[in-house]
């Protein structure tokens, strides 16, 4: 009853008419964790690992000029704007960074914003590869790319395209869709360290991915997941998995 009450004592009108319009909303208001800033996110998955050494790797991240100008360059020329690095990728560079991976699977790419975070992580570990998949939206994709400032890539760019020349060795893009792909490029790898949804958020497509990368995924190893909240799918699978998962930024991660 607390829980109720403290729920609707923060309802905006906004807030409330989304819950009044998708009531499948209310219980996962209910139940899910509460947000978390990067820092304390990564503490939660890495209990072992101290705090000050997060503190300064998150500096590391925020001081890398090269990156971020590299990065600003190819956005502005194409955007007209800068890239958002908002928390949620500080989170994903962290993620990388303390889970160390080897191989990371990554669905969807767009512009290359988070590819390119990922990349800038594996370089700063020392080496590791991303497979990315990304079916290229040449025009909006509804539950995908519809919600987002600009809704299809620039004429004639391939996804991926504001990835800094530096960080591509390390990259690998498939194009198509994720769901006749990702089996397939499954079966290919011994296991996998950090599996990445980004691609289309409905609630069918993001189960489909998490139950399909699950049985690779290394002890230990990650699963993320953007826009979490778009659909109960990541909710109710860690809740299926008997696994306790923290976000930030609407941003997921749930340690096998």
């Amino acid at each position: 009853m607390r829980r109720i009450a403290r729920l609707l004592a923060q309802l905006s009108l906004e807030r409330a008419c989304r819950l009044f319009l998708d009531p499948w909303r209310i219980p996962l208001e209910l139940t899910r964790p509460r947000a978390l800033s990067p820092s304390d996110a990564i503490l939660s998955l890495f209990p072992d690992v101290p705090p000050a050494a997060v503190q300064a790797c998150l500096l590391a991240f925020l001081s890398n000029n090269t990156f971020f100008s590299e990065l600003n360059t190819l956005y502005v020329e194409k955007r007209h704007r800068r890239a958002d690095c908002r928390d949620k990728k500080a989170f994903l560079y962290l993620a990388v960074r303390y889970a160390r991976p080897r191989t990371i699977v990554e669905t969807g790419v767009f512009d290359g914003i988070s590819s390119a975070v990922v990349l800038q992580a594996l370089s700063d570990n020392g080496g590791g590869m991303l497979i990315s998949i990304d079916l290229p939206a040449v025009e909006t994709i509804n539950m995908s790319t519809d919600k987002m400032r600009e809704t299809a890539l620039p004429p004639g760019c391939r996804p991926g395209w504001a990835i800094p020349a530096y960080l591509r060795e390390h990259h690998r893009l498939v194009l198509g869709d994720s769901r006749t792909i990702l089996p397939s490029l499954l079966e290919e790898q011994p296991q996998i360290d950090v599996f990445f949804h980004d691609s289309l958020h409905s609630y069918k497509h993001q189960l489909f991915e998490y139950t399909t990368a699950w049985p690779k995924l290394c002890e230990g190893g990650l699963l993320l997941s953007d826009d979490i909240f778009w659909s109960a799918a990541f909710h109710k699978f860690c809740k299926q998995m008997k696994k306790r998962y923290v976000w930030s930024d609407n941003l997921g991660a749930v340690r096998k």
